[in-house]
């Protein structure tokens, strides 16, 4: 049960690896909600 458990993590992995090659860019981490957190803004800002 052990093995199967680990075969479907890998896999996750492994197509996530793939899809991020294929798609020829990785996603946008220009914005991230701990940015606002640090720098003490409100969301009406």
């Amino acid at each position: 049960m052990g093995y199967v458990f680990t075969a479907i993590v890998l896999f996750v992995v492994f197509y996530s690896i793939y899809k991020i090659i294929t798609s020829g860019k990785l996603p946008s981490n220009n914005y991230t909600p701990f940015d606002d957190l640090a720098e003490g803004k409100k969301k009406e800002d």
